[in-house]
């Protein structure tokens, strides 16, 4: 197994700040906000009434019921509290997989994809079937078709994208779950950033009748309001995945923390934060656009969602060389592309002032016009 990319290059810009040094850090991919005060005081509030012990393991009622109703009003999908387990995200990841494959079984991942995907696939002994999408990150569903084997079960997709910033279309995620459907798979939908979006709309899979009762819906409070630290999301699934992740909930974490609940259950409430945070990093986003693309050598997407933009380059350097000359040379910390399935490319996140934007991508430039 390995460490995590991002992690691992944040704990280097911690690193080098000790020694003094100035960092321009596009690594780690959290929003640079503070959560808003406003959660923070009802959980104080709630911690300071006792809310401080175990919970139920699947999550407080209360907060199953808001997630169902955020789940119908907001993204379509017909579940009741009964198809929800409040789960720290990344960990229902584990729950999703750990539920619906078997030793050996195939999950499907799109490259580029997150960084850990493939490492809690085979944490769950499953076997990761990676495929590339073309140069606008859409699928090809004919070469889908030809991968396909007894052995592959279910189908992992996080929309939108990190680290592109994709934001799949109605069209191409009915197209896919015409694919899960006609070979009979699961797809776990990751939907974590879906309160960024800048361009197109969210669309859930799991809105789709016929998909009901295949898909696994998860998302969070990390990003959209800025509560990475909380380590609170959930899964919204078919009863039968939700009392089998319970379980194993049980027997793990036990619940999720408590106070970190109720936190959840102000924030759906909350709004206005989300619409501001949107719109700041919407500018933050064509701002370090703006300045990528006047860069030789690269070539830039522009992201639709979440708060990245993975830029490709012609240099003939691994994209791991490349991150370590930017940080040893230019004090520029930014993520490699072999991670993420894509080598050649680097991952930014905007998530960071526009004083860091600037400067950061100024050294980015100097460090490539370096290389021509």
């Amino acid at each position: 197994m390995n460490e995590s990319a991002t992690v691992s290059m944040s704990n280097r810009a911690a690193e080098l700040k000790a020694e003094g040094k100035k960092i321009y850090n596009f690594g780690i991919g959290e929003p640079d906000f503070k959560t808003p005060q406003s959660i923070i005081d009802y959980s104080y509030k709630m911690a300071g009434e006792g809310k401080t012990h175990y919970t139920p393991s699947a999550g407080i009622p209360e907060l199953r019921e808001k997630i169902a109703e955020k789940m119908k009003k907001k993204n379509n999908i017909d579940v009741s509290s009964k198809n929800v387990l409040v789960t720290p995200t990344k960990f229902s990841l584990n729950l999703a997989l750990y539920t619906i494959i078997d030793p050996g079984d195939e999950v499907m991942l799109p490259a580029p994809y997150y960084v850990s995907y493939t490492d809690i696939i085979k944490l769950n002994e499953g076997k990761a079937l990676i495929f590339d999408t073309d140069e606008n990150y859409e699928f090809d569903f004919d070469k889908m078709r030809k991968m396909v084997s007894p052995k592959t079960k279910a189908f992992m997709l996080n929309n939108p994208v990190n680290p592109t910033g994709k934001v799949y279309s109605e069209r191409t995620l009915r197209q896919l779950s015409d694919f899960i459907l006609e070979n009979n798979l699961f797809l776990i939908s990751d939907e974590i950033y879906e309160d960024l979006i800048y361009k197109g709309k969210m669309f859930s899979p799991g809105s789709i009748k016929e998909m009901k009762e295949k898909t696994v819906t998860l998302s969070g409070f990390s990003k959209s309001y800025a509560m990475t630290g909380w380590r609170i999301g959930y899964m919204v699934a078919p009863e039968d995945i939700i009392k089998a992740a319970n379980k194993v909930q049980q027997q793990t974490l036990t619940c999720a923390p408590s106070v970190s609940q109720y936190a959840a259950l102000n924030a759906l409430d909350d709004e206005d934060d989300v619409i501001e945070m949107r719109n700041v990093f919407n500018k933050r986003r064509m701002l370090a656009l703006s300045l990528l693309k006047e860069i030789d050598g690269i070539n830039v997407y522009e992201p639709e969602g979440a708060f990245y933009i993975f830029p490709g380059y012609n240099k003939d350097i691994k994209s791991s060389e490349l991150a370590m000359d930017l940080l040893n040379n230019q004090n520029v910390i930014i993520t490699p592309g072999l991670p993420f399935g894509a080598e050649k490319h680097f991952r930014i996140s905007y998530a960071t002032s526009d004083d860091v934007i600037t400067e950061g991508i100024s050294r980015i430039k100097k460090y490539f016009n370096s290389k021509n």
